[in-house]
């Protein structure tokens, strides 16, 4: 026994040490300025070329313009941080069966900032928790979860893209109460909400620092 018992410690300081390496590191707090140059704090964004895909089957929905407005007011915050809120709208959405329509539920959603990266004025986070229903003439579901993104002080946009990773315990987009369907969207399926959002009043951008 004890000849091995080096050997078997060994390999379990080795199977620890990759099981750490592995981990998702976890953001480290940060202390945020958020400067809105309208006094009340108000805000409004439009979009074109607004995607809902399911990534397990590859049903996409689009639409061709979305609005959103809401409040993002000036202030100090330490991340994570729910800095404001937005409501949203969608117009002239289409999928594989045709028109399809969007409505959202419990707005407004709030815009939470995650990390801010001061070398190139970009801020990652999430919008939810998001909740639209989405339907057809056959097929219904919900869209429910959070959709995250960025935020870019120098050009004033907000992109809603899964190439952002979301922290762990905010729960990713699903499909949910499917019906109607027929295979195309499935129960519990992940989905991803593409848009950018340009942010169009206040005229000068928003920023976080």
């Amino acid at each position: 026994m004890r000849t091995r018992m080096p050997g078997i410690m060994s390999g379990l300081a080795l199977s620890a040490a990759i099981a750490l390496a592995a981990a998702p590191a976890a953001s480290a707090a940060q202390d945020i300025t958020v400067t809105n140059p309208n006094e009340d704090g108000t805000v409004a964004a439009t979009a074109s070329d607004v995607r809902f895909t399911d990534s397990d089957t590859g049903t996409e929905v689009t639409c061709s313009s979305s609005a959103a407005d809401g409040t993002i007011a000036s202030g100090d915050h330490t991340t994570p941080a729910a800095i404001g809120d937005l409501s949203v709208s969608f117009e002239d959405c289409n999928g594989p069966l045709g028109s399809v329509s969007l409505t959202p539920n419990g707005q407004p959603y709030q815009l939470h900032i995650d990390a801010f990266d001061s070398g190139t004025g970009v801020s990652t986070g999430w919008v939810g928790e998001v909740n639209v229903s989405v339907s057809t003439s056959t097929c219904s579901f919900e869209a429910v979860g959070n959709a995250p993104g960025r935020y870019d002080n120098g050009t004033g946009e907000l992109t809603l893209t899964p190439d952002v990773a979301l922290p762990d315990g905010v729960a990713p987009l699903e499909a949910r109460n499917v019906g109607g369907c027929f295979g195309m969207v499935n129960e519990g399926d992940a989905l991803t909400f593409e848009a950018v959002y340009e942010v169009t009043d206040p005229d000068t951008p928003i920023t976080i620092s």
